[in-house]
């Protein structure tokens, strides 16, 4: 296996998302992908930040995982579209793991995925299923051609991972994008998180969000898009999509260990967590 002979230096916010998320990559091909990252920046800005946010990245990439496992079938492979893919080796897991349930990959995102596909050409057979196209997901009149080329079939079922994203959109750019991934039967399937507005949540939770969101709101250079329930709800209902569960950080938190420890009451944890038939 020849490994790139350079880290991949990562920009400060994702490269906090991946250092977050260290624990869950410690093994196979994602462990190996992990030891060619640079995430000096994250780590430093992690240091500025409530110990409760590494927790809660941790969570949500957990529980995308569990919503995988309920929805991948062996029998049925279906595509998955990462939209704001990043350097996350999600699809890594994806083919470790789920591979037989998997028909193909799409990696969405405008930036780094030139470096990320290089680095992945070094770990994966030269017939692998995932594309990498570098777009700018608010171009919407250009992504569905750009998909196609890379072999997306919108007739065919897909799961759509729309991660740490939805917080820097406005509602004119989640609907205009989630509206290319409509179908006539709602076979497409969406998992997405979304930040609560602070009178949703917890007063426990609510200095941990201010911390953060001035922290995250002074790098990316604009407000983060929050969401009630009966916001997102709003969305959807827009979308003429189906609502499949909604899960507060308690409630991911008892499915994926069987007990609350950490979050103990709905509006902890300063996020949520949707999926939707489309």
């Amino acid at each position: 296996m020849e490994l790139q002979d350079h880290p991949l230096k990562v920009a400060p916010t994702a490269a906090l998302v991946l250092s977050y998320a260290h624990s869950l990559y410690t093994r196979g091909l994602a462990k190996t992908y992990f030891e060619q990252l640079d995430l000096a920046e994250g780590k430093a800005l992690a240091a500025k930040l409530p110990t409760e946010a590494g927790g809660l990245v941790c969570c949500r990439k957990r529980f995308i995982r569990h919503q995988l496992e309920q929805f991948l079938d062996n029998e049925d492979p279906v595509q998955v579209a990462i939209l704001g893919a990043g350097l996350d080796p999600l699809s890594l897991h994806l083919l470790e793991f789920h591979r037989e349930a998997v028909h193909s990959i799409y990696e969405v995102d405008a930036d780094h995925l030139r470096q990320k596909e290089q680095h992945y050409h070094t770990l994966l057979p030269a017939r692998q299923p995932v594309r990498f196209i570098q777009a700018d997901m608010n171009d919407t009149l250009h992504l569905p051609d750009l998909l196609r080329d890379a072999g997306y079939s919108f007739g065919r079922p897909a799961i759509i991972i729309f991660e740490g994203v939805a917080h820097y959109m406005s509602d004119e750019q989640f609907l205009n994008l989630m509206q290319l991934f409509r179908t006539p039967n709602k076979t497409n399937v969406v998992f997405m998180d979304y930040t609560l507005p602070e009178y949703a949540m917890s007063p426990a939770s609510r200095p941990v969000f201010k911390a953060v969101k001035k922290q995250i709101e002074s790098l990316v250079g604009r407000p983060l898009s929050v969401y009630s329930r009966p916001d997102i709800f709003q969305l959807v209902e827009m979308l003429q999509g189906d609502v499949a569960g909604v899960d507060s950080m308690k409630d991911m938190e008892f499915k994926l260990n069987g007990r609350n420890e950490r979050y103990h009451e709905e509006g902890e944890g300063l996020i949520e967590m949707i999926s939707f038939y489309l």
